[in-house]
């Protein structure tokens, strides 16, 4: 199986390599967290809102996009391609799960994304000094498995989406739905902790936060051990939740697709 997964990665690179123009367009276009920076920024001035000063938002803000690259998926366009046009079915007899395709394509990205969105950060430091996160230790140490964590409750999370092309026509329509609802309550466009405490109390259970706004708080220093604990928590429990659901649209799914004939 790690041989298998090798190849399939090293041809999902190769193709990223091959569409590196289309890639960046793609990055471009999620530029979204400077613009809500440039916003915020405007609105502090010389005060502090929320907790946040000038520096603060840059930290968040610029951190949210890198953070977004390294835990964002963008598969589902080929799942829902591949399933509505039949293209699966090759897939299906090759001697390792479909499914290791798509994570093979959503990894192979990462370090041309993180290339792209390298020089931002680096011009954030230099213009705002005051922004570069300083994190405690036990930070530093979790953010890493809080990425990974991230990144696998929000594959999940896209898989689960796109795997219901096999009874649906509309799977993108749903996708851009889903996104305005993680763009919201993810603390992508906007810091959870200055959201009323209502809204806030609602949000942390959804599995919105455990794609980014918690690595991203454990990158600015902003949770204590407890939190943290809480944090991880949650973002397994969605993995756990998210799995199973998979597993069970997945294999509903491929027994109604092959009795159709696809």
């Amino acid at each position: 199986m790690p041989a298998k997964f090798a190849a399939l990665v090293r041809a999902a690179w190769a193709d990223a390599l091959a569409y590196r123009a289309q890639l960046f367009i793609w990055v471009v276009t999620g530029m979204l967290p400077l613009i809500m920076l440039a916003v915020w920024r405007t609105i502090a001035g010389d005060g502090v809102i929320g907790g946040y000063a000038s520096d603060d938002f840059v930290a968040y803000f610029v951190g949210a996009l890198c953070i977004r690259q390294l835990t964002g998926v963008w598969i589902i366009w080929d799942m829902e391609r591949d399933i509505r046009l039949g293209e699966l079915s090759p897939h299906l007899l090759r001697p390792i799960h479909p499914l290791w395709r798509y994570l093979a394509m959503a990894l192979a990205d990462k370090p041309l994304r993180l290339a792209m969105v390298a020089p931002i950060a680096l011009i954030a430091s230099l213009i705002a000094p005051g922004a570069i996160p300083r994190p405690d230790l036990l930070s530093w140490a979790i953010l890493p498995l809080a990425i990974v964590l991230a990144f696998t409750v929000y594959f999940l999370n896209q898989c689960c989406i796109g795997v219901l092309s096999f009874w649906w026509t509309q799977v993108l329509a749903l996708q851009d739905f889903w996104f305005g609802l993680y763009a919201f309550s993810s603390g992508y466009l906007v810091p959870l902790d200055l959201l009323p405490p209502p809204v806030t109390a609602v949000l942390v259970w959804l599995p919105f936060r455990a794609m980014l706004s918690f690595p991203l708080e454990l990158l600015l220093g902003r949770l204590d051990p407890p939190a943290i604990a809480v944090g991880l928590a949650h973002q397994i429990g969605w993995a756990v939740l998210l799995g199973l659901l998979l597993r069970w649209l997945w294999t509903n799914g491929v027994y109604r697709y092959s009795a159709v004939g696809a």
